[in-house]
């Protein structure tokens, strides 16, 4: 392996000359370090180089859980600039992390508040990796600022064929509009079809800045994989209005089922038949995705939740307070996704609300991903859960 190669290189020496070319070799192939390990594994190494000491730098991300900050310190070679920590991972593994130098080794503060944002503001992307990510935060928001990550994916990860442009591919028209106060960005396929299917995806800044989902769009109608469409993405505006609004709020399910869809359907004369309407979301927006079809199936016909906040409950409520209300038959079909690496606070409550649903729903479908809660995952994938919801209405 190559961190046991480096150690008896630097054995032989001369240590200098060894770093030398260890480091050049480091800034050619990129970051993490991947190697075999067997059939369904691979070795991966994050790296640190040390320019200044340090006491500790910890990985957060990837397969480094953000809840065990302690146990994901990486080892300094003793009389070298190499600190390293290795991870043996399955080959379809894809994340995004950080490097944390002189880590407080502290649980992570609660996010939305200043404590959160100061402690990210001593982590940093990793300086050989070839695959750099930023959420563009919120402007005037000083809980949501720039975030900015390196990802990775191993050889068997879902892919994304999908993502980019392609030549060729017409290309939907996007606008940039408002509904009231808030942002709203539509998507149109082109060419433009006589009463398209409508997809309603929440968290429209995430999806038009951050990663854009358009292309991915494009290129699946482009396919015959999707039927023409329209795409509405309100913006959750910022970080106390999402964490106001999406969490099972009455309120917000009549304004995506009253305003927003019927806006969208007088505009671009997009469908009112429930089996082709999605209304998609990842995190706060899976879990309102659910509630809003849940409450309105006469509007949503098919949900997709990406990693939903099925944990969530309203003050002095116990956990979990969406699976109490499956008391009924919606004529709903749910996609629920969850990631691997998201541990005990989001897979078992996933896997219940699965459950709870399969005996009342038209059609129950739970996927999981080798990843975390991150954007870069659900977007390799919501092109497949797009396809899955729109099969019944065409």
């Amino acid at each position: 392996m190559r961190i046991q190669q480096l150690r008896e290189d630097l054995a032989a020496g001369p240590v200098n000359g060894v770093l030398a070319r260890f480091w050049t070799e480091v800034a050619l192939v990129g970051t993490p370090l991947v190697e075999p390990y067997n059939a369904e594994h691979r070795l991966v190494t994050f790296l640190w180089k040390e320019e200044a000491p340090i006491d500790t730098v910890v990985v957060i991300g990837g397969p480094a859980l953000w809840w065990e900050i302690p146990d994901n310190q990486l080892e300094h070679i003793p009389g070298t600039d190499v600190w390293f920590r290795s991870y043996v991972a399955r080959a379809d593994l894809r994340g995004r992390y950080v490097l944390s130098p002189n880590d407080s080794l502290k649980p992570l503060e609660t996010a939305g508040t200043p404590a959160a944002v100061e402690r990210a503001a001593t982590f940093v992307p990793d300086p050989f990796n070839r695959a750099p990510f930023t959420l563009p935060g919120v402007p005037g928001d000083p809980v949501s600022p720039p975030q900015h990550f390196s990802t990775f994916a191993l050889d068997q990860a879902t892919p994304r064929p999908w993502a980019e442009p392609r030549p060729g591919v017409p290309r939907g028209t996007v606008t940039e509009t408002t509904l009231g106060d808030r942002r709203i960005w539509l998507w149109q396929s082109v060419p433009r079809a006589e009463n398209p299917a409508l997809l309603i995806l929440l968290d429209g800044r995430d999806w038009t800045e951050a990663l854009p989902i358009f292309p991915t769009l494009d290129n699946l109608v482009a396919e015959g994989m999707l039927p023409p469409l329209v795409a509405v993405l309100p913006d959750s505006v910022d970080f106390a209005t999402r964490a106001r609004e999406l969490p099972c709020n009455e309120r917000f399910a009549e304004y995506l089922a009253d305003e927003l869809v019927p806006w969208a359907r007088k505009l671009t004369g997009a469908t009112d038949d429930p089996r082709r309407t999605v209304v998609a979301g990842k995190s706060y927006g899976g879990l309102a995705s659910v509630f809003a079809g849940l409450r309105r199936p006469d509007v949503f016909g098919n949900v997709i939740a990406q990693s939903g906040s099925f944990w969530w409950a309203p003050p002095g409520e116990e956990p979990e307070w969406l699976l109490r209300q499956v008391d009924g038959s919606p004529p709903v079909r749910f996609c629920l996704d969850v990631g691997l690496q998201e541990g005990d606070w989001m897979i078992p409550q996933t896997k219940r609300l699965a459950a709870a649903l399969t005996p009342y729903a038209d059609e129950v479908l739970y996927r999981e991903y080798n990843g975390g809660h991150d954007l870069t995952c659900w977007l390799a994938e919501l092109p497949a859960e797009l396809q899955w919801a729109y099969s019944a209405g065409r």
